[in-house]
């Protein structure tokens, strides 16, 4: 057999590599002559164009388009385009690359690019603009996570988020208690060394964490309706406001609201944390139901719910009552009660008023409004509504769905506000961030990015009242759990 010599292999070859490097470089960054798509890429989470935080952890998402392989690129400014090229469609964007090219850009856009390649042939969407504030966001996120969709809490725990990263670590979880009910974290301003939490059910007593110090103290009293409920941090530190009151769930047959909450009697008290007393007054303690409080950022005026009385045997009283927004002047160093004025009547706006929450400025209020009742994480039309303090004129904000949209809580800055929304499926509550500019208007909200984009899809569990927080909650969950465990230290009756 005859031998030919290696340079006629190679001639005989070189056609095949040609054809095969055309082919490879078709398939993994030729894109110059991609078709274009007029409309942008379905995705998952639903991020467009947005307004992001500088310091926000990379919008990881799915890709819902067809195709073999496809290629993503990130940009802002003149820098190098963040690149990535892969077969599957879960796009985890580098952490550390994602991190530099926000901070160095912020105040500018970022552009997003994606193309996928099917049928031998790429095609281009529409470019995703985002923008990137100049204005931080806080640096931690506290929330309840429940694994249940009603009435259940066998399975739950409160957790602490880093949003410039996916870290996630619990603060504590009722596996370690015994599966009794914690709720209602609640911090000074956003300082996340001033905190407490309700235990209930199982080791009931409210856990407090304030100057380095962590108590458990039982703040009933027998002037009271019941201990403590919602909270509400003075902005000194040292005193805390609550509702009492009566309260329970009911499984109903209404459309749309499986489940409702009944405020059958609610009043307000203070408590004071250094003397370790509470107290109240028939201002804030009358036959009408007051309930949720928040103090003005000045710490002169606290602001709460009222509606009339329930009467005896009267649902219709008792669930679908609507509440209006009342202030009344209060010093809580000489512990001197004004008189309580009208903010909003729900008479006038044909809604009632639940979860307020006051900008640091002190100008805007956002609460959530629907129509009855308090407890509006069950209702659908629940949304939230802007409240200019000042003129009293009240929107609903930029950011509703036709879910309920529930609790909502504001960064130190005043520029960001997290809420949570049911729109992902209409079952499970998530957290949702927006930008706040200096007019109150509030910016397309986008999901907290987690670390698998599909995570949502798979964590069947509600996140509750998000948080932001200045920094991270430094304590161990061994520490918090051991104090759960001790006897309440019993509050003394100042009124």
């Amino acid at each position: 057999m005859m031998r030919l010599p290696f340079k006629y292999y190679g001639a005989l070859l070189l056609p095949f590599v040609v054809s095969l490097a055309f082919l490879l470089n078709s398939c993994s960054g030729n894109i110059e002559g991609a078709q274009k798509v007029g409309r942008k890429a379905h995705i998952f989470p639903e991020y467009y164009d947005l307004t992001l935080p500088p310091n926000i952890a990379p919008l990881n998402f799915m890709i819902r388009e067809e195709g073999s392989r496809f290629r993503v690129e990130i940009r802002a400014g003149d820098s190098d385009p963040l690149v990535i090229r892969q077969h599957t469609t879960r796009i985890k964007i580098p952490l550390q690359k994602w991190q530099t090219l926000l901070s160095e850009h912020a105040g500018e856009d970022l552009e997003l690019e994606l193309w996928s390649y099917r049928d031998r042939e790429w095609y281009k969407f529409k470019t995703i603009t985002h923008h990137i504030a100049s204005e931080e966001i806080d640096p931690y996120l506290a929330y309840r996570l429940v694994h249940a969709v009603y009435l259940k809490w066998h399975n739950m725990g409160i957790y602490q988020r880093n949003l410039s990263t996916f870290e996630e670590t619990p603060v504590i979880e009722n596996s370690s208690t015994g599966h009794g009910c914690m709720n209602c974290h609640s911090f000074s301003g956003n300082d996340p060394s001033k905190m407490l939490i309700h235990f209930r059910i199982l080791h009931a007593g409210t856990l407090l964490w304030s100057d380095g110090k962590l108590t458990k103290i039982d703040t009933r009293t027998p002037a009271t309706l019941s201990a403590g409920i919602y909270p509400a941090w003075h902005p000194d530190g040292k005193h805390i406001a609550f509702s009492t009151g009566q309260i329970s769930p009911h499984l109903t047959s209404r459309q749309n609201k499986t489940v409702d909450v009944a405020d059958r009697a609610s009043d307000l008290v203070v408590y004071d944390i250094e003397s370790n007393e509470i107290r109240s007054s028939p201002v804030v303690s009358s036959e009408r139901r007051e309930n949720m409080p928040v103090w003005s950022p000045d710490g002169r005026s606290l602001y709460y719910l009222s509606a009339p009385p329930a009467l005896e045997g009267d649902d219709e009283s008792l669930l679908h009552s609507r509440y209006s927004l009342m202030r009344v002047p209060y010093s809580v160093n000489l512990d001197k009660w004004g008189e309580p004025e009208m903010v909003l009547d729900a008479d006038s706006t044909g809604m009632s008023i639940s979860m307020p929450a006051i900008s640091p400025d002190g100008r805007y209020m956002v609460c959530s409004m629907s129509d009855y009742g308090y407890f509006t994480i069950f209702h659908k039309e629940s949304d939230l509504y802007c409240i200019d303090l000042e003129s009293r004129e009240f929107r609903k904000l930029e950011v509703n769905s036709e879910s309920a949209e529930s609790f909502s809580s504001w960064s130190a800055n005043g520029r960001w506000l997290v809420f949570s929304s049911k729109r992902m499926d209409d079952v499970f509550s998530r957290p949702f961030i927006a930008y706040i500019d200096e007019n109150g208007k509030a910016h397309k909200p986008f999901v907290l990015p987690q670390k698998d984009p599909e995570m949502y899809n798979s964590l069947l569990a509600n996140y509750n009242l998000p948080k932001m927080i200045t920094g991270k909650i430094e304590l161990d969950p061994e520490e918090i759990q051991a104090m759960v465990m001790e006897k309440p230290d019993p509050v003394k009756q100042g009124f």
